[in-house]
């Protein structure tokens, strides 16, 4: 899951430094948890406005397996499911 940063934090995992305005990536249960302190923004994203080649490449950056025959709708619901 991602989110974008909205106050300027140090995550206490990784060490890093995030600034508003930077995109935040965790397990769905981390980013709720700093969306709940006020760290970060959910990003919602229009999977349906996107093009099944852009869905692929969303799908293979996230190590998700698929074939690459599947229906648009199919790739959706893999990518949903692998957050």
């Amino acid at each position: 899951m991602n989110a974008k940063v909205i106050k300027r934090f140090k995550d206490k995992y990784t060490r890093n430094l995030y600034v508003p305005g930077d995109l935040f990536e965790a397990e769905t249960a981390r980013i709720e948890y700093l969306i709940n302190l006020g760290y970060l923004k959910p990003i919602k994203i229009d999977f349906n406005s996107m093009t099944k080649k852009e869905i692929m490449k969303l799908l293979d950056g996230k190590g998700i397996e698929y074939d690459a025959k599947a229906k648009k709708d199919e790739l959706i619901e893999l990518l949903q499911g692998g957050d």
